[in-house]
Parts: C-alpha cells; sequence; structure tokens
C-alpha cells in the first residue's frame, strides 16, 4: 500500500463534499489577503509628498508663517510653470528688518537662484513634513525599498518554514508578526527609525498572502482552483481600494497606521481556528492529522468519511512508518532539483515569468499614479484596473489552458507597451486605451502565474517553490520605480520598450513549460516530472501545423 493509493480529490468531493468547511477556510485566507493589499501601499500615504516653499525670513514670521501661497511669493521665490519653484528661492539684496513691511522685488536679487535653508509645507499631516523630507525625491521611495528587501531575504525563509512545520503556523505567524510591526511605526521619530522599522515589518510579516494563497489552493477542489486563486487575488485588490479610501479620511499619518494595523492583531486566534493543510499533513506522512481534519470537515458539511477510506489511511501510515525505518534521511531539495531535469528547467523559466510581470505590473501603476488630480483617485483606480484582469483569467485558464493564457497575456501586453510609443503623443484617448489593455493583460497574467506555477511543484515544496518564483519576481519591483527616472535621463519611451521587449520574451519562454489544466496537483517530484509529458512542444507545434493544414484545405 503507497500513498499514492490516497486520492484526497475523490475523498473531498465524493466523501466530504462542498460546504461550511470550505466557506470557512476561503474566508479566513480571503481576509488575510485583503489585510496584505491594505498595507501593501500604505507608506505611500503615511510619506505623502506634499508642496513646499522656501521660508523667506525676509517677509514672514519664521516661527510661524501664516499662509503658504502669500501674494509677494512671486517676489522672492522663482516662477515654475503656473505656480512658483518648491525648492528654490531669490537671493536677498538686503535683510527686511520688519516683517510686517511689504515684501518687495528690491529685496532679491532675480538673476540668480539658491536652495532653501528653510521649508514652509502646504500640508502637514504625512511624515513626509516631520521628518523634513523636502525636495527629496529619493528617500520617500527608499522606504519600499526597504519593505522589498525585507520581503526578499523573509521569502525562502518563510517557504521553508511553511514546508517544514505546516501552512497554518506560517500563515499565523506572519500575519500577526505583520500587525504588531506595522503598528510599531506610528512611534517612529525619524525618518532612519522609520525606514529600519518598515525593514523590520516586512522582514518578519511579509508573505502572508503567500501563505494564504498556498492554504486556499490546497483545500480547493480541481474543478474550483482557478477560482479560488483568482479571488484571493481579487481580494489583495480590494483591501488596496480600502487602503485609498480610508487615507483618504484620514490623511494624518499616524492615525493611519493604526487604522490599518491594528485590527490585523486579531490574527493571533489563527493559531487555534486556522485548520492545517490536508494536503501538506500527508506529504509529511501525519496520517491521523490528517484523518481527523477530514472527520472535522465532513462532520461540518453533514457527511462522513467511509470506512474504506479510514483503513486506506491506516494501511498507508504503516507503509510510511516502515519507508521511514530504511530512510531515515532525504535529500536536500536543491540535490532532487538537479536529479529531475524537468524541474531545473522549470526553476530556470518561471523566474523570467515572475521579474517581467512584477516589473511590468508596478512599473505600470506607478505611471498611473502620476495622473494628475486626486491622488487618491489615482491610487484606487490603478489598483482597481487590475481587477477585470483577475477574472478575465476565470473566465479564460480553464477554457485555453493556464499555458495559451499565461502566453498570449505576455504577448498582447508586450505589443500594448510597443503600441504606446507611437501613439501616446498622437490621440490621447487611443493611447489611454492601449495603457489599460496593456495592464489588465499584465494583471491577468500575474494573478494566472500564481495558479500555474503552484500547480506545477510538488505539494512538499509547493511553498519553498512559489517562494523561490516569487522573490525572483521582487528583482522587478524593485527596478519598477526607477523606469521613469531612467526614462527622463535617456528617452521617455524606453521604459515601455524594455516592458515590450521583456514580455515578449518571456511569452516564448513559456512554451518550455506544461499545461497543467485538469492535472492532479503533484504530491511528489516524480509526479511533477511527469506533468506535460503528453504535451510536449513539438506535439504542440505538430498540432499547429495540421490544424493550419485542415483549414486550408477546407
Amino acid at each position: 500500500m503507497s500513498k499514492d493509493n490516497i486520492n484526497l480529490d475523490r475523498i473531498l468531493v465524493e466523501e466530504v463534499g462542498w460546504g461550511k468547511f470550505q466557506i470557512k477556510v476561503l474566508v479566513l485566507c480571503t481576509i488575510v489577503a485583503s489585510m496584505a493589499g491594505l498595507q501593501m501601499y500604505s507608506y505611500l500615504f503615511t510619506l505623502t509628498k506634499s508642496r513646499t516653499r522656501c521660508l523667506i525670513p525676509e517677509c514672514e514670521d519664521t516661527t510661524a508663517p501664516d499662509v503658504f501661497s502669500p501674494p509677494w511669493i512671486l517676489e522672492a521665490v522663482p516662477r515654475s510653470g503656473d505656480s512658483f519653484d518648491n525648492c528654490h528661492r531669490f537671493p536677498p539684496i538686503r535683510v527686511n528688518t520688519s516683517v510686517s513691511v511689504s515684501c518687495v522685488e528690491t529685496l532679491f536679487d532675480k538673476n540668480a537662484s539658491v536652495q532653501c535653508q528653510e521649508y514652509v509645507y502646504e500640508q502637514k499631516n504625512s511624515a513626509y513634513f516631520e521628518f523634513n523630507l523636502a525636495c527629496d525625491d529619493f528617500r520617500p521611495y527608499l522606504v519600499g525599498s526597504a519593505r522589498i528587501l525585507g520581503l526578499m531575504i523573509s521569502l525562502p525563509i518563510k517557504g521553508f518554514v511553511a514546508d517544514r512545520w505546516g501552512r497554518r503556523l506560517a500563515l499565523a505567524l506572519t500575519a500577526f508578526n505583520l500587525a504588531w510591526t506595522g503598528t510599531l511605526t506610528c512611534v517612529a521619530d525619524s525618518y532612519t527609525s522609520y525606514t529600519l522599522l518598515s525593514f523590520v515589518e516586512y522582514l518578519l510579516g511579509s508573505c502572508s498572502f503567500t501563505c494564504a494563497y498556498i492554504l486556499a489552493m490546497e483545500y480547493a477542489r480541481s474543478k474550483y482552483r482557478v477560482v479560488t486563486g483568482v479571488t484571493i487575488s481579487t481580494c489583495a485588490a480590494v483591501g488596496e481600494i480600502i487602503l485609498g479610501l480610508i487615507a483618504w479620511t484620514e490623511p494624518y499619518w499616524r492615525h493611519l497606521i493604526l487604522m490599518i494595523y491594528v485590527p490585523q492583531l486579531l490574527f493571533i486566534i489563527y493559531f487555534w481556528i486556522a485548520p492545517e493543510s490536508i494536503r501538506w499533513l500527508m506529504s509529511k506522512g501525519r496520517y491521523d492529522e490528517s484523518l481527523v481534519i477530514l472527520k472535522k470537515a465532513a462532520e461540518m458539511n453533514g457527511s462522513s468519511i467511509s470506512e474504506n477510506t479510514m483503513k486506506l489511511f491506516s494501511e498507508t501510515k504503516k507503509d510510511i512508518l516502515e519507508k521511514k525505518e530504511k530512510h531515515s534521511s532525504e535529500p536536500w531539495l536543491v540535490c532532487l532539483v538537479f536529479k529531475h531535469k524537468p524541474i531545473l528547467l522549470r526553476c530556470l523559466v518561471t523566474p523570467m515569468w515572475w521579474i517581467t510581470a512584477s516589473l511590468m505590473h508596478y512599473g505600470l501603476t506607478i505611471s498611473a499614479v502620476g495622473i494628475s488630480g486626486n491622488k487618491y483617485l489615482n491610487f484606487i483606480a490603478a489598483v482597481a484596473i487590475q481587477i477585470p484582469g483577475d477574472w478575465l483569467s476565470v473566465l479564460l485558464m480553464d477554457r485555453i489552458g493556464r499555458k495559451a493564457l499565461v502566453m498570449a497575456g505576455f504577448w498582447i501586453s508586450g505589443a500594448c507597451q510597443i503600441a504606446f510609443i507611437f501613439t501616446s503623443s498622437r490621440n490621447y484617448w487611443l493611447s489611454l486605451s492601449v495603457y489599460l489593455i496593456g495592464k489588465m493583460c499584465i494583471s491577468c497574467v500575474a494573478t494566472s502565474l500564481y495558479v500555474y506555477t503552484a500547480e506545477m511543484y510538488p505539494t512538499r515544496y509547493r511553498a519553498s517553490f512559489l517562494a523561490y518564483s516569487s522573490l525572483m519576481g521582487k528583482v522587478g519591483s524593485i527596478v519598477a520605480p526607477l523606469m521613469p527616472g531612467l526614462g527622463a535621463h535617456t528617452w521617455e519611451h524606453l521604459p515601455f520598450l524594455i516592458f515590450g521587449v521583456m514580455a515578449l520574451v518571456s511569452g516564448l519562454l513559456v512554451l518550455l513549460a506544461p499545461e497543467t489544466l485538469g492535472a492532479t496537483l503533484p504530491d511528489t517530484m516524480e509526479q511533477a516530472s511527469q506533468l506535460g509529458k503528453d504535451s510536449s512542444v513539438l506535439r504542440c507545434l505538430r498540432t499547429l501545423v495540421f490544424r493550419s493544414k485542415v483549414y486550408s484545405i477546407s
């Protein structure tokens, strides 16, 4: 008797059934995903930039300037477009001894400009003001880089924890750590301490979304795997939209942090109320515990586990114990990867997909936020665009397959980037349409990659492989904020050219991966290696050629 004799998908469908237990798991995971989205871009609002100007001691009270835009401002500060310069002023010719005297142009040398010594802020409710970051275009975004650095360090560790000690522990631990470390950032009294706390926040509390995603996927029936994955991704986007709404109603950054993070301290109860993954327990040979959860799930759904299934679990447990006595240790994961060449190929190909998807997803979002107007509405619109893309993957993934969808998504989005170069300066509505189509397609790809990547790797190491792919993707996340600066210093359309080329190359690399549509989730490296054996690249190409001939004849 072996583990392969236990068909968990059959047991979940025929004996456990669909009901309250699966709804409980899905609700618990969607709440975590929403909270992960809620805090993902929080630093954009806690460090939101404010308009500034130089403090003019010759014309105003240096202890408490009355007005941000006084009528004399253009006599002391250079004009910039329709307003005035935020970072420079005219140097004084002589000092005005009384601030009550009118500020006239004879006080300043208008043939020169100097950097401000002190600043006046239009808005004083963000950390941008409290940390005195006026005219600093680098440090506010460095906080985001510090968070991503913490995430990159954390990903392999959290993947190991999830695979070694279980999905429930990893989920509860990361969600609760995110809550208390994020709450601590509200007491930061300097930019350095805020950046350090933000790094620690993601070092200890990141990956809650990934943990929730894996747990939900491993409880989902094969038929509903795609819908489950997209539901989790959509909840993260909803969390981002809620962030924009909360920031709109509460602009003071310390209160905003408390509103976001304090409710998440309740995630500590996940240690007791969240169920462990049955697939993970079985992959570790813990059949008694997996059977207990199955019985509870069946009871909650108003059904029961058959005697044959309980006997099968008992016999499989004995078989596993005998094997453990013969094989007390297992090879390292790296050794297993090199032993299974199809898995090695996937480990080389998937990072390119994730880097491209992350670079384009975040890069296009950053570009959208730069649109003039209400910054909160701009942010909400930028993150809401991905929801149609998420559900587009639901409509197409089970119809055309994971492989075809990801490949087409990359290629269409890449083509949109190239098209945008030629339309951006000619027709506003045409260029906007091209941009939205490209953003929607890459959002569709990003959502599909979670499902596609998770299905290509075995249960025993799924969290580690997904964490590895996500870790590689963070390279794109780090580079994305630099793209607008690259365009400003070289060619304004260079970022879109880079997006387009990378998307087209990534689409070609999809041809090297197997199709996972309708396949049972692999539990071992051997099962994962067998994916796609009956649908090689050559067979796909032959099929396409055959169909084209048939159509031409007809």
